[in-house]
């Protein structure tokens, strides 16, 4: 009898570690996107299930740290908008941003945010498990398995801005006009 329990112990410790979080990566690699104040960038993503037997379902995504402090720009979750299956041991691709529709989400940065301002947190996605293809006509919510969260290190680095100064501007402007003073001088004689 006592030799049973130890394998016990073994058979629930390996049916415990047999299902693995998904692995998660944003796209661009690394998670630093860039872009101007007033603007909207945003992340692509990739995850891969791991699991042999299971289906991962995404349920939404949040931001940590300065993304979510509401100080620099809002989030907004694009993964709540769709509903995403990952089949056992497969991966979604890679899943581009694109304004509206794919990615993780957006990030709408404030327009009185200053140039070359590093806005640092993560992307953590809830996700839920299933024994049973949710696509399936006969799927049961009761296959429900497990939950939880990955995350990615992402970060918002603000451009500095491409629009002139008002000094600049004069400076051209009083550049510009003895040149083309000059040029109609040239063309009347």
């Amino acid at each position: 009898m006592k030799p049973i329990i130890p394998s016990l112990f073994l058979a629930a410790l390996f049916a415990w570690t047999a299902q693995a979080d998904p692995i998660f990566a944003l796209v661009p690699s690394g998670g630093t996107i860039s872009g101007n104040s007033g603007g909207v960038v945003g992340w692509g993503y990739d995850i891969t299930n791991t699991d042999p037997s299971n289906w991962v379902v995404l349920n939404d995504s949040f931001v940590t740290a300065s993304l979510a402090s509401g100080t620099f720009g809002t989030y907004n979750d694009y993964i709540a908008l769709n509903f995403i299956v990952i089949d056992p041991s497969s991966s979604t691709g890679s899943v581009p941003f694109s304004q509206g529709t794919s990615g993780t989400g957006e990030f709408d940065i404030m327009s009185a945010v200053p140039p070359n301002t590093v806005i640092p947190g993560d992307i953590d996605i809830d996700y839920s498990v299933f024994s049973q293809d949710p696509n399936s006509p006969t799927f049961d919510p009761g296959s429900f398995v497990t939950s939880g969260t990955v995350f990615a290190t992402a970060q918002v680095d603000v451009n500095t801005s491409a629009v002139p100064e008002p000094a600049s501007m004069w400076f051209t402007v009083a550049w510009l006009l003895p040149l083309a003073w000059a040029v109609r001088r040239c063309h009347r004689i």
